[in-house]
């Protein structure tokens, strides 16, 4: 398994910015300046990373909406 240095050293410029796009939308950040920093020059790009996490919201709190079910 390699390290996280050789992990972050083999990383694209692509996985960084869609980590970094990924980890400013989630706690709120605004969409454009997320858009601008990440220099995508459609907001729809953007906003392709917002569906996603509210799709990965959604499937936990699912999760958890079916484990109580059981009580």
């Amino acid at each position: 398994m390699p390290t996280r240095a050789a992990r972050l050293e083999a990383a694209s410029t692509h996985w960084l910015r869609h980590t970094y796009t990924t980890h400013a939308l989630a706690p709120g950040a605004p969409l454009e300046a997320v858009q601008q920093n990440a220099g995508h020059a459609s907001l729809d790009t953007t906003t392709h990373y917002v569906t996603i996490e509210a799709a990965r919201r959604m499937e936990a709190t699912q999760v958890v909406w079916e484990a109580g079910k059981g009580d």
